[in-house]
């Protein structure tokens, strides 16, 4: 049986770990006996034996792949951090859009990979030594690194346990921008038109109707993912919500108004966010394949004329430029503030723990846990996060100074301190090379093995602002970090397993009610009459009881 640690037991042991490598480092250095008094040896000096070399074993990573970084199997950072422990890591991606059905499988077989990349609310129903390892006591065992930068972020922790241990390994960037999802405009069309930006709902429903009429060849508003995450996106600034933006399902969403959970599909306010969405498809202001639209297709329009609009990360348009201007220098597409929703408030979350999703975990039939572990636990020292961050030493970037041999406080203020992204810098041939790619720094990721879209725990994001035009985008980060509007997405709560089993009753039944009535109202196929039927459908499956969990659980974090 697993041993099993309370979170006050985990944080004690944080603490003393690191007062302990305080003492040792404060001890005083032995001083050597001078030459002539040393007594004549005797016998020849036994050398110290050497470490036994470990051997060389194989762990199989898997995630989804971001369509814009696609995983190479060998690529050079990656393979460094394996070889610095002796370990040979297999990457098994999968295409982004099915790994959340792909991981559904493995969790329900107890099929999981040695490591997998998930998010806390993903794996909420399996956390269970079945399908999932525990990792304190391997952390504890195997991870002095790891215990410190978890006991950086207490909160955290407290919030990812589940069945009194911890089930996933959070991952988090440092040297990050604020980037949220956001709107994002043609301003060279705004110009052209001679339209303002919008600051409404209705606004933007006014400036997609000009912008048709004025190019009938443009498709107005286009997304990727499908309506589902449609309404994860649009739903909270609209006034009501659907889940976080980076859950992946429909779940209760933090209501700020109420200060509690609440389930977004069964209250009035959604049918006006329903309403909206549907209106824009049926004018014609909205992409006609809304619903399958992958992220290839969404990227190849809107780097043409044919998009006006979209809400999302800010950081594509970078991209969507750079293809425009090879035909048009004006063409600009632009981020900006958050508009006001229904009720007059302006509202968005981003991400941060709670978005950047979650972290790693460990198969239950993972052969070599320790070794996992010891390969995390690498990737978190200073020589690792500059693998999992920059790539290459003198290959692919240039240190100026000296890289600190340990890190004692993984807070993300000191991170940003003793890396000091301002002593590295992308080599200059280097550079050049992914300043001509469509998508410069997530081609560099992708190449290297760097990234919060490959395999890090913890990465350095100063990285991909390295290819940001001077001025344009340094306004986007501007307008983001001063944007009332935003605040960090909520972090869910930690359940019970009887709360967990009954979680996931609840969320099949009510989706299989409230999801087909939600695409159809858009497309319309199903009238409104109808969805109301399939929200009191919901609330008899028990939608209410879903946030009445949700609301118990924060009670006790």
């Amino acid at each position: 049986m697993s041993r099993k640690m309370s979170r006050r037991g985990f944080l004690q042991g944080a603490v003393m770990a690191a007062g302990a490598a305080a003492i040792v480092a404060c001890r005083p250095e032995p001083t050597a006996t001078p030459k002539e008094a040393a007594p004549e040896a005797t016998t020849v000096p036994t050398q110290p034996a050497a470490e036994p070399v470990k051997e060389v074993v194989e762990i199989v990573v898997s995630r989804g792949e971001h369509a814009s970084q696609p995983i190479l199997q060998n690529a050079p950072a990656r393979v460094a951090q394996g070889d610095a422990v002796g370990v040979k890591i297999i990457m098994q991606p999968v295409p982004g859009d099915d790994f959340g059905d792909k991981l559904n499988v493995w969790m329900a077989t107890g099929q999981v990979p040695d490591i997998v990349r998930a998010g806390f609310t993903q794996i909420r129903d399996f956390a269970d030594p079945d399908v999932f390892k525990p990792v304190l006591p391997l952390i504890d065992a195997h991870g002095p690194n790891l215990t410190k930068f978890l006991g950086a972020h207490p909160d955290v922790v407290g919030k990812l346990h589940m069945n009194d241990d911890l089930f996933i390994l959070p991952s988090v960037s440092y040297n990050t921008k604020l980037l949220a999802p956001s709107p994002c405009i043609r301003k060279d069309f705004l110009e052209e038109l001679d339209l303002p930006f919008p600051t409404t709902f209705d606004e933007l429903y006014e400036t997609l109707k000009e912008i048709k009429k004025a190019k009938p060849d443009c498709l107005g508003y286009t997304h990727r993912g499908g309506i589902k995450r449609l309404f994860m996106v649009l739903a909270y600034p609209y006034g009501t919500g659907l889940g976080g933006w980076m859950r992946g399902m429909h779940v209760p969403y933090w209501e700020p108004e109420e200060s509690k959970w609440v389930y977004g599909p069964i209250r009035p306010e959604f049918k006006g966010v329903l309403e909206y969405v549907a209106k824009l498809y049926e004018e014609g202001l909205m992409d006609p394949d809304i619903a399958t639209a992958t992220s290839d297709l969404w990227h190849e329009r809107n780097s043409t004329d044919r998009a006006a609009f979209s809400w999302d990360n800010f950081s594509f348009c970078v991209r969507w430029n750079i293809a425009l201007r090879e035909v048009s220098p004006e063409a600009a597409w632009t981020p900006f503030p958050v508009i006001a929703g229904a009720k007059g408030a302006r509202q968005n979350d981003y991400s941060g723990f709670a978005g950047s999703g979650g972290g790693w975990c460990l198969g239950a039939g993972c052969k070599h846990p320790d070794r996992a572990i010891e390969l995390m636990d690498f990737k978190v020292t200073p020589e690792g996060l500059d693998l999992s961050s920059w790539g290459i030493q003198n290959t692919h970037y240039t240190l100026e100074g000296n890289r600190p041999g340990s890190i004692e406080d993984y807070s993300t203020e000191n991170l940003e301190r003793v890396m000091d992204s301002g002593q590295r810098a992308i080599n200059p041939d280097v550079w050049e090379e992914y300043s001509k790619r469509a998508d410069p720094f997530r081609s560099y990721q992708s190449d290297t093995g760097t990234g919060q879209l490959d395999f890090a725990v913890l990465w350095d994001d100063a990285v991909i602002y390295s290819w940001d035009e001077p001025g344009e985008m340094d306004g986007w980060y501007e307008m983001s970090t001063n944007d009332p509007g935003l605040h960090p997405e909520v972090m869910v709560p930690s359940f019970t397993p009887e709360e967990v089993d009954r979680l996931s009753k609840i969320q099949t039944d009510v989706n299989t009610a409230i999801d087909p009535a939600i695409d159809g109202v858009v497309l319309g196929t199903v009238s409104l009459a109808d969805f109301d039927k399939a929200v009191q459908d919901a609330i008899r499956a028990g939608a209410e009881e879903l946030a009445d969990i949700y609301n118990e659980a924060e009670a006790r974090a």
